[in-house]
């Protein structure tokens, strides 16, 4: 053993003291290691860097130097070693304290050191939550056809000679001025566009209610704020139109030449049921998010520990860095990145500060039940193999279904997918042992108005659930 630990104690809230010594056989290696690094560096008249003998290197920066420089080296390879078996998880920055040094006695020092709080969750048992409802009724299941013939429409001409109403779609040429004069994105020509779907102004869009094919139109209206070029926001505007063509979106019929876009169905029943399958699929992990999102809120508000300021700030700097390679990427400027999300440094520091606490508490308190509740969420044998099958079995190349075999036989593998399931677990056990209202019976027996919405975006076939 090239070190042992004489005593460890806790000697503030969240510091603890590591008495240690490092045999003399690992001192003299690291003792070697000092010399070579001061020859390499060293600039001594008569001799050329690298090749300085260790008697003129003691007696020119003495012996006492150089065992200082070997005991920071060896002190430096043997920390990570020493706190992995001491089962600590530092925060910040080590003190080192020599003690005794010499050249043939081992090296004692102490090292102290800011660990992670073993803080008190809250009560993490019997909360009340809310549980969207998994039920798929036949009303969203016709919505998502609904969706999907839509997706399939065709643009048809209307051959009737009548005005055009909102839902239709019209192409039309236009041009705007200010004044008299052009401004970007002020015309166009067979522009095709749906009345009412604001995808122009609304007072333009509105003005084509009405008009008929072949009709011109002259209006002046006022440029809303929310228009892409700031500078134009609430100006007046002149736009002379013409409406050249006016069509009507039909859908397809719901018959097996429809159902062929997606795969092999035999009747509209089979398909019906397919995107039953699919919704409920996609309502199931929406409910267990949402449950998970509102233990997690539920906990970390009723937390009353202090977050330790070595946590956040090293939160914050892995954000930080994170930030700084994804605009570096993007070739985005920190300026237009603020400006995009109408920040300034201060409030981007504030929102920073908040989400970094926000995470270091979610953590601390999930790391805490997960020591109270140790026998109740370590995976089994069976969960392992499990997983491990269900892993693999994602893969469709034999070659990377090989490298993430390898990785999870490995110890770095092994552990990651124990910690994965332990996490499942967690919450799994968090979510049996909660009181939960199903969203459904609540509205119904209840009438809870600030309830949310179960809808949500509906899967459609060809994109992932």
């Amino acid at each position: 053993m090239s070190y042992k630990v004489k005593n460890l104690k806790k000697v503030e809230d969240n510091k603890v003291l590591l008495d240690l010594e490092i045999t003399n056989n690992y001192l003299k290696k690291s003792l070697n290691a000092a010399y070579k690094e001061i020859s390499s560096k060293a600039k001594i008249p008569g001799f050329r860097p690298g090749k300085i003998p260790y008697n003129i290197i003691d007696l020119n920066f003495g012996k006492e130097y150089v065992l200082n420089e070997a005991a920071s080296i060896a002190i430096s390879e043997l920390y990570p070693q020493i706190i992995e078996e001491s089962n600590i998880k530092p925060i910040d920055y080590p003190k080192v304290k020599i003690n005794s040094i010499g050249e043939d006695i081992p090296l004692g020092f102490e090292i102290t050191v800011e660990v992670e709080p073993e803080i008190i969750p809250p009560k993490y048992k019997d909360i009340e939550l809310i549980a969207l409802s998994e039920e798929v009724v036949e009303e969203e299941v016709n919505k998502q056809i609904d969706i999907l013939r839509n997706n399939y429409a065709t643009l048809e001409a209307v051959e009737v000679d009548r005005p055009a109403g909102k839902g239709d779609f019209v192409i039309v040429d236009f041009v705007g001025t200010i004044d008299g004069k052009d401004f970007e994105g002020n015309s166009a020509q067979d522009y095709t566009l749906e009345i009412g779907s604001h995808t122009l102004f609304k007072d333009f869009e509105n003005a084509l209610i009405g008009m008929k094919k072949g009709e011109h139109k002259s209006i002046d209206l006022v440029l809303p704020d929310n228009i892409a070029n700031k500078d134009l926001a609430g100006k007046q505007a002149h736009f002379e139109i013409d409406l050249k063509e006016i069509k009507t979106k039909v859908l397809p019929e719901l018959n097996e030449d429809f159902l062929s876009n997606f795969g092999d169905y035999k009747s509209i029943e089979e398909f019906k049921n397919f995107i039953s399958e699919k919704l409920s699929e996609q309502k199931k992990k929406a409910r267990r998010e949402k449950l998970i999102k509102d233990l997690l809120d539920n906990l970390v508000n009723n937390a009353v520990f202090q977050v330790p300021e070595p946590m956040i700030a090293s939160r914050i700097r892995l954000f930080k860095e994170d930030l700084d390679n994804y605009l570096e990427q993007n070739k985005i400027s920190k300026e237009n990145y603020l400006k995009a999300f109408g920040l300034d440094e201060e409030k981007f520091n504030q929102n920073l500060r908040e989400a970094a606490v926000r995470e270091v508490k979610e953590y601390l308190i999930i790391s805490a039940i997960k020591r109270a509740e140790a026998k109740n969420i370590e995976p089994t044998d069976e969960q392992i193999a499990q997983e491990k099958e269900k892993i693999l079995n994602s893969y469709q190349k034999e070659e990377d279904k090989k490298k993430a075999q390898e990785y999870l036989e490995s110890e770095d593998g092994k552990r990651d997918l124990i910690e994965s399931l332990r996490q499942r677990n967690l919450f799994d056990f968090l979510i049996k042992n909660a009181r939960i209202k199903e969203e459904k019976s609540l509205r119904k027996e209840e009438s809870l108005g600030e309830v949310e919405s179960s809808e949500k975006k509906l899967w459609v076939p060809g994109k992932t659930s």
